[in-house]
């Protein structure tokens, strides 16, 4: 409605049409969600009225441009059908069916609609009736009407999918809008649904070889950084925050030096069917079990299965509890070294991404933040991230193990900056660029919101660039994500290169021992000049508390506290600590510490100041 009533504010003439109980199911409630109550129609348009009245918009109900037979004829036509026609079921031209499938799939939460449970048909029966209903009356109104752009909310369920495919069938050019990928974002999308992937595709082919600014950079590192911790989100946060890396570690048994590969399954029921969603495999299960079974042969490597929260959890939106049964069904037979982490447990999905050298994705938006860490991906299902030169998207399930066997090399803290460069343009692109940032309507949570705003003046020309950019989109047809200028096209990368220019490179560990570094000073100066903060090498000093402060006073001594000095890291080292040593740093030979070589002295430090 906001942006409606600036579209008239721009000279535009514009009808608003609002449902007026036509229909027996739509998806303003769904069975494992909230069931839908016997006064839901009556509810529903009271709320709409008082909301239209507070903000001065005209309208029109949507039963206006339906006869009074069709109601008749659409009830006649859907008990007409038997169970087995249900799914493919057409009325004339219209696929109504294909056009209600997605809605029945989010009523039951389920990837498959089994039209064979008598609770199944009816609903399906129902939401059939529903769509020819909304063809009818959307069909006359589209031809009385015929706007010269239709704005539709969604598209991709029951009435609001009808709406698009008729406005199509007409020419007539459509915009779609949704909540965007960031919270108080809107996403408008030209002639799609909701889930279509397309603006993204055409988004990365404009933008993915421009090179990101400081700022944006800056920006998108940010933002990326706050959703591991929940902040920005347009949706609700369904995985844990981050938690320590040793403590993942230890719940699941995994250890620091092998090499984890983890699999992020997805509650994908909104996009099964979807073809720009679709997998070269049968089924999410069947992927599962495949990699399963290779991991199995490689007992050198861990694979942790991350059954997404959305699946069915506390924090999920009702719960697919076929799916749910399939993936627990997979621990009867799994090998020791792959684990299976239950929706409900408390794990970070993002603590799994730090630890894991390969991520093995679904649809899941994982494969870009784990990309955008530098980490090896590979798609088994359409994604945002699919087809880009950053992921291997899988295309054949027969070379699926192929595909696979390369990232047995990889090191368990493996990670590429060509794969972080280009993940993080296409992470800017997906938050920052497809997206228009809607402040005039606050989102108080993801389900409620509010007006930013007192009066019409504050949606006049001028007056707010997300709604010029909308109006612009609307009424003169600018592309709904701006391609780049002839500028953005020249930037350089060197930005980016020095952005990532220690990124991947591991850092050396060297072992010293506070008390001999307290007793001979010499060795702490001739570290000091040998290395500064240029140097990927890091000095562990193993020190007893009581060495601290003396510590402290012949490090400052040695000018090792300069602000550009080395690396220095003072702690009462564990094992496992040492265990994670290059070089030791020392005059002597200690019990206990023969198996690391080579040793260094004061002499040697250039084997180690190679580098730089």
């Amino acid at each position: 409605m906001t942006i409606l009533q600036s579209l008239k504010l721009r000279g535009a003439e514009v009808e608003y049409v609002l449902c007026d109980g036509l229909y027996t199911d739509c998806d303003q409630f769904w069975g494992v969600v909230a069931p839908r109550p016997d006064n839901a129609c009556t509810t529903c348009q009271l709320q709409v009225v008082n909301l239209v009245h507070q903000m001065g918009m005209d309208f029109h109900w949507l039963g206006r441009y339906l006869q009074t037979d069709e109601g008749r004829e659409a009830k006649r036509w859907a008990d007409a059908l038997a169970d087995d026609e249900l799914l493919t079921a057409t009325y004339g031209e219209w696929d109504v069916a294909e056009w209600v499938r997605a809605s029945v799939q989010s009523h039951f939460r389920a990837n498959e609609i089994d039209v064979s449970r008598p609770p199944v048909a009816k609903v399906m029966r129902s939401y059939l009736y529903s769509g020819v209903v909304a063809c009818f009356a959307l069909d006359r109104l589209l031809e009385e009407q015929a706007p010269d752009v239709f704005l539709l909310f969604n598209g991709r369920q029951s009435s609001t999918r009808v709406a698009l495919e008729l406005a199509r069938a007409r020419g007539i050019r459509v915009i779609v809008h949704e909540r965007g990928m960031r919270n108080e974002q809107l996403l408008l999308i030209e002639n799609e649904s909701c889930i279509s992937l397309e603006p993204f595709r055409q988004m990365w082919r404009d933008w993915g070889e421009v090179p990101l600014t400081a700022p944006e950079l800056e920006r998108i590192v940010s933002f990326m950084l706050g959703r591991e911790h929940g902040q920005d989100l347009a949706w609700d946060q369904f995985t844990a925050s981050t938690q320590p890396l040793d403590d993942v570690r230890a719940k699941l048994g995994l250890r620091a030096d092998r090499p984890v590969w983890a699999l992020f399954t997805s509650s994908d029921d909104e996009t099964a069917g979807e073809a720009d969603w679709s997998s070269p495999f049968t089924s999410q299960r069947e992927w599962i079990a495949r990699t399963i079974e290779y991991v199995r042969a490689n007992p050198q490597l861990d694979l942790v299965i991350r059954v997404h929260p959305n699946t069915g959890s506390k924090r999920s939106t009702g719960a697919n509890r076929k799916q749910l049964e399939e993936m627990r069904s997979l621990r009867d037979n799994l090998p020791a070294n792959v684990r299976l982490i239950d929706p409900e447990e408390e794990i970070s999905s993002y603590s799994l991404m730090d630890i894991a050298a390969v991520g093995l994705v679904w649809v899941s938006t994982v494969g870009l933040e784990m990309a955008c860490k530098g980490k090896a991906i590979v798609l088994a299902a359409g994604n945002y991230v699919h087809g880009t030169s950053f992921v291997t998207s899988i295309a054949d399930p027969d070379r699926y193990e192929d595909t696979l066997a390369p990232l047995l090399d990889l090191a368990p803290d493996a990670v590429s900056a060509t794969t972080r460069r280009l993940a993080l343009r296409f992470a800017y692109g997906l938050f920052f660029r497809v997206g228009i940032d809607f402040p005039l309507v606050r989102m108080t949570t993801p389900r409620d919101s509010e007006l930013a705003y007192h009066s019409l003046e504050a949606l006049e020309p001028g007056r707010d660039a997300a709604l010029d950019r909308c109006a612009r989109i609307l009424l003169e047809g600018e592309p709904t994500c701006a391609p780049p200028t002839a500028a953005e096209r020249t930037r350089g990368t060197e930005v980016e290169d020095e952005f990532l220019a220690d990124f991947g490179k591991r850092r050396r560990v060297a072992l010293a021992f506070a008390d001999e570094l307290i007793a001979d000073i010499a060795l702490l100066e001739a570290w000091a000049n040998a290395f500064d903060g240029r140097d990927d090498i890091t000095l562990l000093i193993h020190t007893a508390e009581a060495e601290t402060e003396r510590l402290i006073d012949a490090v400052t001594a040695a000018d090792l506290d300069r602000a550009d000095g080395p690396d220095l890291v003072a702690m009462q080292a564990d094992a496992a600590t040492l265990a994670s040593v290059d070089a030791i740093f020392s005059r002597v030979v200690r019990d206990g510490l023969g198996a690391f070589a080579p040793r260094y002295d004061d002499g040697s430090l250039h084997e180690l100041a190679g580098a730089r």
